[in-house]
This record gives structure tokens, sequence and C-alpha cells, in this order.
């Protein structure tokens, strides 16, 4: 089951940055994007934390969400200040 929930998180964050790397317009804006990539980003942490505990277990899965979360609040931020800036 964790495996679906990070396979899904990553799916949804991939695609968001491939909308804002192809479109790049401020319909992206939306407040719930930032309640998922936070709720993605504490999951994918937690489940890190806890494949520490258990042996054999490679967290890559874990480890590519942390990193297409930021990737994604990086982006949501950056057209965030840019629209605000150019109005």
């Amino acid at each position: 089951m964790k495996k679906f929930i990070l396979i899904l998180l990553l799916l949804i964050n991939v695609i968001y940055i491939a909308n804002y790397l192809i479109n790049f317009e401020t319909f992206t804006l939306n407040n719930l994007w930032i309640v998922f990539f936070i709720i993605s980003l504490s999951l994918s942490i937690l489940y890190l934390f806890q494949s520490r505990k258990k042996s054999g277990y490679i967290s890559y899965l874990s480890i590519a969400v942390i990193f297409a979360s930021f990737s994604s609040l990086g982006a949501y931020g950056f057209l965030y200040i840019l629209s605000n800036l150019m109005g």
C-alpha cells in the first residue's frame, strides 16, 4: 500500500512539474497544490524514517517523492513570486 501511495504522489508531482514547464501559466497557482505538496513531502519523509527500521528495504521511491515535492514547491513559489512582482 505504501508503494502505491508513493507512486501516486510521485506521478502527481511529475504531472505538475511537466504542466509548469509546458504551459507556465498562472492557473497552476491554486492553494490546494501547496497542501498537496506538503502532505506529499511529509508522507514520504514518514515512510523514509519507517523504512530505516526494516532491513533490506530500499527507499529510492521515498527519496524520489521528496525531491519531486521540493521541486514542485520551488516551481510553485517561483511562479507565485513572479506573478506577484509582475502583477
